[in-house]
């Protein structure tokens, strides 16, 4: 995806988006994700300026809303296309059963995620890039804008292989500890499914108890039911034992350390989160990271 392009106004630039969204761009570490992050935001405030009106624009090919493979995407709550410019045909069609190749319920979730009171948040799916039929991995940024009428509507626009961030991460974990509070061991189940929201490009949810002992490896199954307490890196760190220490005082941490990527042997520099969850009878530790190579 080329640089998107944005036209603003000097005073769209002097008001801080930090105070109006609930991810705050100071948070990312990438450009493009706050690039992003921007053109969605200056989306919704057009749609809360002049509503419907907006919509002609952001289909007007070469233009700063929609060009090459870079374009703004507005639903209803209820799930109606309004604008898709990549193929004006598809609009009038509701979304909600939209679902990407893993069998992964992006429509639904497009949809719960404006819904919710911060009325903003990220989706991770596979999905072809236009033109081509092989699908790569795709980010898209949702937030939620009021019409002038009143009417809510979702905006959205996404791009292909983003770099991870840390954000994404700690979206991940707590998605997956909000799952474990809510439905205890069974959700464990729920995250191996290939079609579940805890799988991001190389970056997989895993999770172990107080005592080093893995529950959970979507990525490598077959170190669950395994003590890793006193596994080491290639480096020699003991890098579970770590967190294990970091946690008995600490609520989350990062930690660095060499590990394959899904589906390798050589290990490479990984960065992972990982935080504590304290559930009825038994502690646990729910991780995610991401490779620095």
């Amino acid at each position: 995806m080329k640089k998107i392009r944005l036209v603003c106004a000097l005073t769209f630039f002097l008001v801080p988006f930090t105070s109006c969204l609930a991810y705050d761009l100071a948070d990312y570490q990438y450009e493009e994700t706050r690039e992003l992050v921007r053109f969605v935001v200056e989306a919704v405030e057009e749609i809360e300026r002049v509503g419907k009106e907006a919509f002609p624009e952001f289909r007007k090919e070469e233009s700063k809303w929609f060009h090459d493979d870079s374009y703004i995407f507005v639903w209803g709550l209820d799930g109606l296309r309004y604008v898709y410019p990549p193929d004006v045909s598809g609009e009038g069609k509701n979304m909600l059963t939209l679902k990407d190749i893993s069998g992964r319920p992006i429509g639904r979730t497009f949809v719960q995620i404006a819904r919710q009171p911060s009325g903003e948040g990220w989706v991770h799916y596979q999905w072809p890039r236009p033109g081509e039929s092989n699908p790569t991995w795709k980010s898209t940024f949702i937030k939620r804008a009021m019409a002038p009428s009143g009417k809510d509507y979702l905006v959205g626009s996404g791009d292909y292989d983003m770099k991870c961030e840390k954000v994404f991460l700690i979206d991940l974990v707590n998605k997956a500890v909000s799952l474990l509070e809510e439905k205890g061991p069974e959700a464990l189940e729920e995250m191996r499914l290939q079609s579940s929201e805890f799988i991001l490009m190389d970056s997989y949810i895993f999770i172990k108890d107080d005592e080093g002992n893995e529950l959970l490896n979507i990525a490598f199954p077959e170190l669950e039911g395994t003590n890793l307490a006193n596994k080491q890196d290639s480096n020699g760190k003991y890098f579970v034992r770590e967190v294990l220490t970091t946690l008995r005082t600490e609520d989350d941490c990062w930690i660095e350390y060499m590990w394959p990527k899904p589906g390798q042997t050589e290990p490479s520099r990984k960065l992972s989160y990982e935080k504590k969850v304290l559930l009825a009878d038994i502690t646990l530790i729910v991780g995610a990271g991401y490779y620095l190579d």
